[in-house]
Protein backbone atom coordinates (compact mmCIF):
# COMPACT_ATOMS: atom_id res chain seq x y z
CA UNK A 1 0.00 0.00 0.00
CA UNK A 2 2.84 2.32 0.58
CA UNK A 3 4.34 1.89 -2.85
CA UNK A 4 0.90 2.36 -3.78
CA UNK A 5 0.40 5.17 -2.44
CA UNK A 6 4.17 7.07 -3.25
CA UNK A 7 3.28 6.31 -7.04
CA UNK A 8 -0.05 7.49 -7.07
CA UNK A 9 0.90 11.08 -5.33
CA UNK A 10 4.08 11.67 -7.43
CA UNK A 11 1.74 10.57 -10.61
CA UNK A 12 -0.75 13.31 -9.12
CA UNK A 13 2.15 15.65 -8.28
CA UNK A 14 4.05 15.73 -11.70
CA UNK A 15 -0.05 16.20 -12.84
CA UNK A 16 -0.41 18.84 -10.44
CA UNK A 17 2.74 20.84 -11.33
CA UNK A 18 2.17 20.68 -15.24
CA UNK A 19 -1.75 21.84 -14.80
CA UNK A 20 -0.16 24.62 -11.84
CA UNK A 21 2.18 25.87 -14.45
CA UNK A 22 0.22 26.22 -17.53
CA UNK A 23 -2.64 27.37 -14.78
CA UNK A 24 0.39 30.61 -13.70
CA UNK A 25 1.07 31.24 -17.33
CA UNK A 26 -3.04 31.25 -18.37
CA UNK A 27 -3.77 33.29 -15.15
CA UNK A 28 -0.61 36.11 -16.17
CA UNK A 29 -2.05 36.17 -19.62
CA UNK A 30 -5.88 36.68 -18.38
CA UNK A 31 -4.50 39.35 -15.98
CA UNK A 32 -3.09 40.98 -19.08
CA UNK A 33 -6.17 41.27 -21.37
CA UNK A 34 -8.70 41.14 -19.32
CA UNK A 35 -7.41 43.62 -16.90
CA UNK A 36 -7.45 43.39 -12.89
CA UNK A 37 -11.07 44.75 -12.35
CA UNK A 38 -12.51 42.37 -15.61
CA UNK A 39 -10.39 39.56 -13.67
CA UNK A 40 -11.70 39.92 -10.45
CA UNK A 41 -15.17 40.08 -11.96
CA UNK A 42 -14.68 36.38 -13.21
CA UNK A 43 -13.20 34.98 -10.19
CA UNK A 44 -16.81 36.30 -8.96
CA UNK A 45 -18.30 33.55 -10.13
CA UNK A 46 -16.16 30.88 -8.37
CA UNK A 47 -17.98 31.17 -5.00
CA UNK A 48 -21.39 29.89 -7.07
CA UNK A 49 -19.49 27.02 -9.22
CA UNK A 50 -18.53 25.80 -5.88
CA UNK A 51 -21.99 25.74 -4.54
CA UNK A 52 -22.61 23.79 -6.93
CA UNK A 53 -19.83 21.69 -7.33
CA UNK A 54 -20.01 20.35 -3.53
CA UNK A 55 -24.02 19.28 -4.50
CA UNK A 56 -23.86 17.23 -7.96
CA UNK A 57 -19.92 16.12 -7.83
CA UNK A 58 -17.65 16.33 -4.30
CA UNK A 59 -19.54 14.48 -1.68
CA UNK A 60 -20.59 11.74 -4.36
CA UNK A 61 -16.94 11.03 -5.55
CA UNK A 62 -15.99 11.03 -2.35
CA UNK A 63 -19.04 8.20 -2.13
CA UNK A 64 -17.71 6.37 -5.06
CA UNK A 65 -14.05 5.83 -4.38
CA UNK A 66 -15.03 4.80 -0.81
CA UNK A 67 -17.59 2.07 -1.94
CA UNK A 68 -15.06 1.10 -5.02
CA UNK A 69 -12.18 0.78 -2.43
CA UNK A 70 -14.17 -1.57 -0.12
CA UNK A 71 -15.92 -3.84 -2.94
CA UNK A 72 -14.95 -6.21 -5.14
CA UNK A 73 -14.70 -5.73 -8.66
CA UNK A 74 -17.66 -7.16 -9.98
CA UNK A 75 -19.74 -4.85 -7.94
CA UNK A 76 -18.15 -1.67 -9.68
CA UNK A 77 -20.01 -0.92 -12.94
CA UNK A 78 -23.31 -0.67 -10.68
CA UNK A 79 -21.54 1.65 -8.25
CA UNK A 80 -19.66 3.74 -11.27
CA UNK A 81 -23.20 3.77 -12.93
CA UNK A 82 -25.29 4.73 -10.06
CA UNK A 83 -22.73 7.36 -9.30
CA UNK A 84 -23.29 8.93 -12.67
CA UNK A 85 -27.24 8.84 -12.78
CA UNK A 86 -27.27 10.26 -9.55
CA UNK A 87 -24.42 13.42 -10.25
CA UNK A 88 -26.15 13.86 -13.60
CA UNK A 89 -29.75 14.11 -12.30
CA UNK A 90 -28.48 16.95 -9.80
CA UNK A 91 -26.21 18.67 -12.11
CA UNK A 92 -29.13 19.01 -14.79
CA UNK A 93 -31.21 20.60 -12.04
CA UNK A 94 -28.96 22.88 -11.26
CA UNK A 95 -27.83 23.85 -14.53
CA UNK A 96 -31.59 24.95 -14.97
CA UNK A 97 -31.62 26.51 -11.62
CA UNK A 98 -28.74 28.69 -12.44
CA UNK A 99 -29.47 29.73 -15.71
CA UNK A 100 -33.36 30.97 -15.37
CA UNK A 101 -32.51 33.02 -12.10
CA UNK A 102 -28.61 34.03 -13.00
CA UNK A 103 -29.60 37.89 -12.58
CA UNK A 104 -30.96 37.47 -9.45
CA UNK A 105 -28.33 35.70 -8.20
CA UNK A 106 -25.62 38.40 -9.67
CA UNK A 107 -26.68 41.28 -8.35
CA UNK A 108 -28.23 39.99 -4.81
CA UNK A 109 -25.62 37.67 -4.15
CA UNK A 110 -22.42 38.45 -5.57
CA UNK A 111 -23.48 41.81 -5.40
CA UNK A 112 -22.12 42.91 -9.21
CA UNK A 113 -24.35 42.61 -12.12
CA UNK A 114 -21.81 41.91 -14.58
CA UNK A 115 -21.65 38.19 -13.85
CA UNK A 116 -25.02 37.62 -14.73
CA UNK A 117 -23.63 36.34 -18.50
CA UNK A 118 -20.90 34.56 -17.04
CA UNK A 119 -23.26 32.72 -14.85
CA UNK A 120 -25.72 31.60 -17.61
CA UNK A 121 -22.47 30.11 -19.73
CA UNK A 122 -21.52 28.41 -16.41
CA UNK A 123 -24.64 26.48 -15.88
CA UNK A 124 -23.72 24.61 -19.03
CA UNK A 125 -20.70 23.12 -17.16
CA UNK A 126 -22.59 20.92 -14.25
CA UNK A 127 -23.67 17.98 -15.99
CA UNK A 128 -19.95 17.00 -17.85
CA UNK A 129 -18.30 18.11 -14.71
CA UNK A 130 -20.15 15.51 -12.78
CA UNK A 131 -19.65 12.54 -14.87
CA UNK A 132 -15.77 13.16 -15.37
CA UNK A 133 -15.70 13.60 -11.29
CA UNK A 134 -17.55 10.45 -10.50
CA UNK A 135 -15.12 8.60 -13.24
CA UNK A 136 -12.26 10.32 -11.49
CA UNK A 137 -13.73 9.01 -8.33
CA UNK A 138 -13.79 5.48 -9.99
CA UNK A 139 -10.17 5.33 -10.81
CA UNK A 140 -9.17 6.63 -7.05
CA UNK A 141 -11.18 3.78 -5.70
CA UNK A 142 -8.92 0.97 -7.58
CA UNK A 143 -5.75 2.89 -6.76
CA UNK A 144 -4.99 4.48 -10.41
CA UNK A 145 -4.02 7.97 -10.21
CA UNK A 146 -2.78 7.95 -14.07
CA UNK A 147 -6.21 8.60 -15.88
CA UNK A 148 -7.29 11.52 -13.62
CA UNK A 149 -3.99 13.06 -13.52
CA UNK A 150 -3.83 13.32 -17.37
CA UNK A 151 -7.50 13.98 -17.13
CA UNK A 152 -6.25 16.95 -15.85
CA UNK A 153 -3.76 17.86 -18.08
CA UNK A 154 -6.21 17.62 -21.26
CA UNK A 155 -8.77 20.08 -19.32
CA UNK A 156 -6.29 22.91 -18.41
CA UNK A 157 -4.35 22.28 -22.25
CA UNK A 158 -8.00 22.63 -24.25
CA UNK A 159 -8.88 25.26 -21.70
CA UNK A 160 -5.88 27.59 -21.99
CA UNK A 161 -5.08 26.58 -25.93
CA UNK A 162 -9.36 27.97 -26.72
CA UNK A 163 -9.17 31.00 -24.60
CA UNK A 164 -5.90 32.00 -26.13
CA UNK A 165 -6.66 31.00 -29.64
CA UNK A 166 -9.73 32.71 -29.64
CA UNK A 167 -8.05 36.20 -27.90
CA UNK A 168 -4.74 35.89 -30.78
CA UNK A 169 -6.52 34.66 -33.57
CA UNK A 170 -9.82 36.19 -33.42
CA UNK A 171 -10.19 39.09 -31.26
CA UNK A 172 -6.57 40.70 -32.14
CA UNK A 173 -5.33 40.12 -28.51
CA UNK A 174 -8.14 41.06 -26.97
CA UNK A 175 -10.39 39.03 -24.39
CA UNK A 176 -13.22 38.82 -22.47
CA UNK A 177 -14.81 37.43 -19.33
CA UNK A 178 -17.50 35.46 -21.33
CA UNK A 179 -14.73 34.12 -23.41
CA UNK A 180 -13.19 33.07 -20.27
CA UNK A 181 -15.84 31.18 -18.62
CA UNK A 182 -16.44 29.43 -22.66
CA UNK A 183 -13.10 28.01 -22.01
CA UNK A 184 -14.17 26.09 -19.31
CA UNK A 185 -16.88 24.25 -20.98
CA UNK A 186 -14.54 23.34 -23.36
CA UNK A 187 -11.85 22.37 -21.48
CA UNK A 188 -14.05 20.05 -19.30
CA UNK A 189 -15.81 18.77 -22.06
CA UNK A 190 -12.29 17.37 -23.43
CA UNK A 191 -11.15 15.83 -20.14
CA UNK A 192 -14.68 14.33 -20.19
CA UNK A 193 -14.40 12.70 -23.25
CA UNK A 194 -10.74 11.52 -22.29
CA UNK A 195 -12.74 9.71 -19.49
CA UNK A 196 -15.03 7.79 -20.53
CA UNK A 197 -12.78 6.49 -23.75
CA UNK A 198 -10.26 5.70 -21.20
CA UNK A 199 -13.24 3.77 -18.94
CA UNK A 200 -14.13 1.31 -21.86
CA UNK A 201 -11.58 -0.78 -21.05
CA UNK A 202 -12.22 -0.86 -17.01
CA UNK A 203 -15.74 -1.27 -17.28
CA UNK A 204 -17.85 -1.05 -20.93
CA UNK A 205 -21.06 -0.15 -20.47
CA UNK A 206 -22.90 -2.40 -21.88
CA UNK A 207 -22.38 -4.52 -19.23
CA UNK A 208 -23.47 -2.08 -16.72
CA UNK A 209 -26.70 -2.58 -14.85
CA UNK A 210 -28.68 -0.24 -12.88
CA UNK A 211 -28.66 -1.35 -9.01
CA UNK A 212 -31.44 0.73 -6.83
CA UNK A 213 -29.55 -0.73 -3.51
CA UNK A 214 -26.31 0.88 -4.94
CA UNK A 215 -28.23 4.70 -5.41
CA UNK A 216 -29.67 3.88 -1.67
CA UNK A 217 -25.58 3.65 -0.40
CA UNK A 218 -24.57 6.44 -2.54
CA UNK A 219 -27.17 8.91 -1.19
CA UNK A 220 -26.36 7.70 2.14
CA UNK A 221 -22.55 7.63 2.23
CA UNK A 222 -22.52 10.90 0.01
CA UNK A 223 -25.26 13.07 1.46
CA UNK A 224 -23.55 13.83 5.02
CA UNK A 225 -20.44 14.31 3.30
CA UNK A 226 -21.99 16.82 0.48
CA UNK A 227 -23.97 18.53 3.50
CA UNK A 228 -20.81 18.90 5.46
CA UNK A 229 -18.98 20.28 2.00
CA UNK A 230 -22.08 22.68 1.44
CA UNK A 231 -22.12 24.37 5.10
CA UNK A 232 -17.74 24.90 4.15
CA UNK A 233 -18.45 25.92 0.81
CA UNK A 234 -21.49 28.49 1.38
CA UNK A 235 -19.35 29.77 4.21
CA UNK A 236 -16.75 30.27 1.48
CA UNK A 237 -18.57 31.75 -1.45
CA UNK A 238 -19.91 34.33 1.43
CA UNK A 239 -16.70 35.00 2.55
CA UNK A 240 -15.18 35.97 -1.09
CA UNK A 241 -18.34 37.75 -1.80
CA UNK A 242 -17.70 39.92 1.22
CA UNK A 243 -14.11 40.52 0.60
CA UNK A 244 -14.52 43.37 -2.34
CA UNK A 245 -17.61 44.70 -0.15
CA UNK A 246 -15.30 45.32 2.81
CA UNK A 247 -12.54 46.78 0.66
CA UNK A 248 -15.09 49.16 -0.58
CA UNK A 249 -15.84 50.14 3.16
CA UNK A 250 -11.77 50.69 3.99
CA UNK A 251 -11.92 53.40 1.12
CA UNK A 252 -11.32 51.22 -2.06
CA UNK A 253 -13.27 52.42 -5.04
CA UNK A 254 -15.57 49.32 -5.97
CA UNK A 255 -13.28 49.18 -8.89
CA UNK A 256 -10.44 49.32 -7.97
CA UNK A 257 -11.35 46.54 -4.89
CA UNK A 258 -12.76 44.08 -7.29
CA UNK A 259 -9.04 44.83 -8.59
CA UNK A 260 -7.53 43.95 -5.50
CA UNK A 261 -10.06 40.79 -5.19
CA UNK A 262 -8.88 39.73 -8.66
CA UNK A 263 -4.91 40.05 -7.73
CA UNK A 264 -5.51 38.00 -4.14
CA UNK A 265 -7.79 34.78 -5.33
CA UNK A 266 -6.71 35.00 -9.33
CA UNK A 267 -3.16 35.35 -8.38
CA UNK A 268 -1.76 35.37 -5.37
CA UNK A 269 -3.83 32.39 -3.47
CA UNK A 270 -2.73 30.25 -6.55
CA UNK A 271 0.81 30.93 -6.62
CA UNK A 272 0.78 30.15 -2.68
CA UNK A 273 -1.34 26.77 -3.28
CA UNK A 274 1.04 25.84 -5.85
CA UNK A 275 3.50 23.73 -3.62
CA UNK A 276 0.61 22.30 -1.85
CA UNK A 277 0.25 20.49 -5.40
CA UNK A 278 2.21 17.78 -3.74
CA UNK A 279 0.02 17.51 -0.01
CA UNK A 280 -3.20 17.67 -2.51
CA UNK A 281 -2.22 14.90 -4.26
CA UNK A 282 -0.87 12.73 -1.60
CA UNK A 283 -4.12 13.78 0.62
CA UNK A 284 -6.36 12.54 -2.05
CA UNK A 285 -4.76 8.74 -2.22
CA UNK A 286 -4.67 9.16 1.61
CA UNK A 287 -8.11 8.64 2.65
CA UNK A 288 -8.49 5.57 0.72
CA UNK A 289 -5.42 4.13 1.36
CA UNK A 290 -6.21 5.14 5.12
CA UNK A 291 -9.87 4.12 4.92
CA UNK A 292 -8.26 0.82 3.49
CA UNK A 293 -6.05 -0.05 6.34
CA UNK A 294 -8.28 1.00 9.09
CA UNK A 295 -11.02 -0.95 7.94
CA UNK A 296 -8.75 -4.48 8.05
CA UNK A 297 -7.44 -3.07 11.70
CA UNK A 298 -4.41 -1.94 10.28
CA UNK A 299 -3.44 0.54 12.83
CA UNK A 300 -0.09 0.44 12.33
CA UNK A 301 0.18 1.11 8.70
CA UNK A 302 -2.49 3.79 9.49
CA UNK A 303 -0.08 5.51 12.16
CA UNK A 304 3.10 4.73 10.16
CA UNK A 305 1.67 6.32 6.90
CA UNK A 306 0.64 9.62 8.49
CA UNK A 307 3.54 9.96 10.28
CA UNK A 308 5.36 9.97 6.77
CA UNK A 309 3.21 12.06 5.24
CA UNK A 310 2.61 14.34 8.25
CA UNK A 311 6.70 15.09 8.38
CA UNK A 312 7.08 15.84 4.53
CA UNK A 313 3.61 18.77 4.90
CA UNK A 314 5.61 19.83 7.71
CA UNK A 315 9.03 20.33 5.83
CA UNK A 316 7.44 21.55 2.55
CA UNK A 317 5.48 24.74 4.48
CA UNK A 318 8.82 25.56 6.26
CA UNK A 319 10.29 25.79 2.57
CA UNK A 320 7.55 27.39 0.94
CA UNK A 321 7.10 29.62 4.09
CA UNK A 322 10.94 31.01 3.65
CA UNK A 323 11.05 31.52 0.12
CA UNK A 324 8.11 33.84 0.41
CA UNK A 325 9.04 35.35 3.16
CA UNK A 326 12.47 36.26 1.67
CA UNK A 327 11.77 36.31 -1.88
CA UNK A 328 7.56 37.09 -2.47
CA UNK A 329 8.21 41.09 -3.12
CA UNK A 330 10.95 40.09 -5.82
CA UNK A 331 9.01 36.69 -7.41
CA UNK A 332 5.60 39.58 -7.25
CA UNK A 333 7.77 41.93 -10.13
CA UNK A 334 9.56 39.41 -11.89
CA UNK A 335 6.73 36.74 -12.16
CA UNK A 336 3.58 38.84 -12.53
CA UNK A 337 4.97 42.83 -12.94
CA UNK A 338 2.94 43.87 -9.86
CA UNK A 339 4.17 45.41 -6.80
CA UNK A 340 1.04 44.33 -5.05
CA UNK A 341 1.17 41.01 -5.69
CA UNK A 342 4.70 40.57 -4.06
CA UNK A 343 3.68 42.18 -1.21
CA UNK A 344 0.43 40.13 -0.41
CA UNK A 345 2.67 36.89 -0.99
CA UNK A 346 5.11 37.91 0.86
CA UNK A 347 2.20 38.77 4.01
CA UNK A 348 0.97 35.40 3.30
CA UNK A 349 4.02 33.63 3.53
CA UNK A 350 3.43 31.98 7.24
CA UNK A 351 -0.10 30.92 5.80
CA UNK A 352 2.03 27.56 4.19
CA UNK A 353 3.02 25.11 6.72
CA UNK A 354 -0.50 25.46 8.35
CA UNK A 355 -2.47 25.43 5.21
CA UNK A 356 -0.18 22.03 3.73
CA UNK A 357 0.00 19.91 6.93
CA UNK A 358 -3.91 21.12 7.75
CA UNK A 359 -4.63 19.32 4.09
CA UNK A 360 -2.83 16.53 5.16
CA UNK A 361 -4.56 16.01 8.58
CA UNK A 362 -7.65 16.38 7.30
CA UNK A 363 -7.56 13.80 4.72
CA UNK A 364 -6.30 11.78 7.19
CA UNK A 365 -9.37 12.24 9.55
CA UNK A 366 -11.63 10.95 6.79
CA UNK A 367 -9.75 8.10 5.77
CA UNK A 368 -10.53 7.33 9.73
CA UNK A 369 -13.75 7.82 8.87
CA UNK A 370 -14.45 11.00 11.02
CA UNK A 371 -15.35 13.60 8.87
CA UNK A 372 -17.55 15.29 11.73
CA UNK A 373 -14.76 15.93 13.35
CA UNK A 374 -12.75 17.82 10.39
CA UNK A 375 -15.69 19.83 9.34
CA UNK A 376 -16.16 21.48 13.05
CA UNK A 377 -12.73 22.33 12.67
CA UNK A 378 -13.11 23.77 9.25
CA UNK A 379 -16.36 25.70 10.32
CA UNK A 380 -13.98 27.13 13.21
CA UNK A 381 -11.91 28.27 10.81
CA UNK A 382 -13.74 29.97 8.15
CA UNK A 383 -16.34 31.49 10.96
CA UNK A 384 -12.74 32.79 12.64
CA UNK A 385 -11.96 34.45 8.61
CA UNK A 386 -15.77 35.63 8.29
CA UNK A 387 -14.58 37.41 11.78
CA UNK A 388 -11.81 39.24 10.65
CA UNK A 389 -13.42 40.02 7.58
CA UNK A 390 -16.31 42.16 8.81
CA UNK A 391 -15.29 43.41 11.80
CA UNK A 392 -10.97 44.10 10.92
CA UNK A 393 -10.88 44.36 7.48
CA UNK A 394 -12.84 48.02 7.44
CA UNK A 395 -10.34 49.11 9.71
CA UNK A 396 -7.17 47.80 8.18
CA UNK A 397 -7.81 46.68 4.52
CA UNK A 398 -5.95 43.68 3.04
CA UNK A 399 -3.56 43.26 5.71
CA UNK A 400 -6.41 42.85 7.83
CA UNK A 401 -8.24 40.02 6.03
CA UNK A 402 -4.70 38.46 5.78
CA UNK A 403 -4.09 38.23 8.86
CA UNK A 404 -7.09 36.42 10.03
CA UNK A 405 -6.49 34.09 6.99
CA UNK A 406 -3.84 32.98 8.90
CA UNK A 407 -5.38 32.68 12.25
CA UNK A 408 -7.84 31.07 11.13
CA UNK A 409 -5.42 28.45 9.25
CA UNK A 410 -3.15 27.79 12.61
CA UNK A 411 -6.40 27.13 14.48
CA UNK A 412 -7.64 24.70 12.49
CA UNK A 413 -4.26 23.01 11.90
CA UNK A 414 -3.74 23.05 15.55
CA UNK A 415 -7.55 21.35 16.53
CA UNK A 416 -6.47 18.53 13.53
CA UNK A 417 -3.53 17.91 14.84
CA UNK A 418 -4.39 17.72 18.44
CA UNK A 419 -7.24 15.20 17.82
CA UNK A 420 -5.04 12.89 16.07
CA UNK A 421 -1.97 12.94 18.05
CA UNK A 422 -4.67 12.21 21.41
CA UNK A 423 -6.48 9.05 19.46
CA UNK A 424 -3.70 7.40 17.21
CA UNK A 425 -0.54 8.77 19.01
CA UNK A 426 1.46 10.41 15.53
CA UNK A 427 4.39 11.59 16.50
CA UNK A 428 5.59 15.14 15.83
CA UNK A 429 8.72 16.81 17.83
CA UNK A 430 7.95 20.59 17.28
CA UNK A 431 11.64 21.90 17.74
CA UNK A 432 13.44 18.91 15.35
CA UNK A 433 9.96 19.08 12.67
CA UNK A 434 9.47 22.94 12.20
CA UNK A 435 11.26 25.27 14.43
CA UNK A 436 14.64 24.92 13.55
CA UNK A 437 14.19 23.51 10.01
CA UNK A 438 12.08 26.91 9.92
CA UNK A 439 15.22 29.11 11.08
CA UNK A 440 17.72 27.22 9.02
CA UNK A 441 15.36 27.80 6.16
CA UNK A 442 14.88 31.51 6.49
CA UNK A 443 18.19 32.36 7.38
CA UNK A 444 20.13 30.58 3.81
CA UNK A 445 17.44 32.08 1.80
CA UNK A 446 18.07 35.53 3.59
CA UNK A 447 21.94 35.29 3.34
CA UNK A 448 21.13 33.98 -0.58
CA UNK A 449 19.03 36.56 -1.27
CA UNK A 450 21.71 39.63 0.10
CA UNK A 451 24.24 37.59 -2.06
CA UNK A 452 21.79 38.16 -4.95
CA UNK A 453 21.10 41.82 -4.29
CA UNK A 454 25.18 42.59 -3.75
CA UNK A 455 25.50 40.61 -7.61
CA UNK A 456 22.61 42.73 -8.95
CA UNK A 457 24.69 45.57 -8.69
CA UNK A 458 27.12 44.31 -10.99
CA UNK A 459 25.02 42.73 -13.14
CA UNK A 460 21.76 44.89 -14.30
CA UNK A 461 19.57 41.63 -15.03
CA UNK A 462 16.66 40.40 -13.55
CA UNK A 463 17.44 37.31 -12.35
CA UNK A 464 20.78 38.44 -10.83
CA UNK A 465 18.48 38.51 -7.47
CA UNK A 466 17.93 34.96 -7.54
CA UNK A 467 21.24 33.10 -8.72
CA UNK A 468 21.88 32.18 -4.95
CA UNK A 469 18.99 30.24 -4.94
CA UNK A 470 20.03 26.83 -6.15
CA UNK A 471 22.96 26.40 -3.87
CA UNK A 472 20.85 27.52 -0.86
CA UNK A 473 18.35 24.65 -1.86
CA UNK A 474 21.32 22.53 -1.77
CA UNK A 475 22.01 23.15 1.64
CA UNK A 476 18.65 22.76 3.00
CA UNK A 477 18.41 19.71 1.30
CA UNK A 478 21.50 18.35 3.04
CA UNK A 479 20.53 19.71 6.44
CA UNK A 480 17.28 17.52 6.13
CA UNK A 481 19.02 14.25 5.09
CA UNK A 482 21.69 15.35 7.77
CA UNK A 483 19.06 15.48 10.73
CA UNK A 484 16.96 12.59 9.24
CA UNK A 485 14.31 14.83 8.22
CA UNK A 486 14.23 12.93 4.88
CA UNK A 487 14.76 9.27 4.82
CA UNK A 488 15.67 6.70 2.65
CA UNK A 489 13.11 4.10 4.19
CA UNK A 490 10.66 6.26 2.96
CA UNK A 491 10.86 5.65 -1.10
CA UNK A 492 11.87 1.99 -0.91
CA UNK A 493 9.48 -0.79 -1.89
CA UNK A 494 7.68 -2.77 0.56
Amino acid sequence: MKNQLLKGTIILTGAGIITRVIGFVYRIFLAGTLGETNLGIYQLIFPVYSICFTLYASGIQTAVSQMISHEPGSKHPGILKSGICLSVLIAVFLSFSLFYFSDEIASSFLGTKETASLLRILAFLFPFCGVTSVINGYFYGISDARIPAISQIVEQLFRVGFVVGISLLVLSGRLTSEIAVLGLIIGELASHVYNIVRLFPHIPFRIIKKSRMNIKRLVALSLPLSANKLVISILGSIESVLIPAMLYQYGYAYEDALALFGILTGIVLPFILFPGTLTNSLSVLLLPAISRAAGNDQYRIVKRTTDTALRYSILLGVITSSLFLNYGREIGLFVFQSENSGKLLTALSFLCPFLYVSTTLTSVINGLGKTGITFFHMIIGLCLRILFLVFVTPAYGIYGYLFGMTISQIVTCLLNGIYLIRQNGIRFQLMNHFVWPMIFCSCILYISKLAGSLLQNYISHPLAGFSFILPAAILILLYLWRFQLILPADFRRK
